[in-house]
């Protein structure tokens, strides 16, 4: 049988809700809700550079995992917004300026092909 834990039950896993935080059970699930947005926004227009409207599409299942490191590092990175490079102790962070690693965007790969307009079929 396969895994039929959720992308959201994964990263709930991962990232809990703490009141001091969030302060609200429902701030808390809006918060993971827009990560996942993020998360699926970001990818689909990397790897779809000439589609215009992301809300039909679903992620590649390929990149599932992706999206969900893709949300913890945007958690992580909260804080750190626009931070190129930095190192203290050992540890070293680079960022884009949309707040992930050059690593995880680099796993995207684009699909390629020629735009369509929106006569052609």
């Amino acid at each position: 049988m396969g895994n039929t834990r959720t992308l959201e039950d994964k990263v709930k896993d991962r990232i809990p809700y703490r009141e001091s935080i969030f302060k609200t059970q429902e701030n808390y699930d809006n918060f993971i809700e827009d990560l996942i947005d993020i998360s699926k926004d970001i990818v689909l227009s990397i790897r779809f550079p000439f589609v215009d409207d992301y809300s039909d599409m679903e992620v590649p299942s390929k990149y599932k995992s992706w999206q969900f490191r893709c949300c913890l590092e945007l958690y992580n990175g909260i804080g750190k917004e626009g931070l190129t490079s930095y190192s203290e102790n050992g540890l070293s962070w680079s960022r884009l300026t949309d707040g992930l690693s050059v690593e995880l965007l680099s796993e995207i790969v684009p699909k390629v092909g020629v735009p369509k307009n929106d006569k052609e079929e």
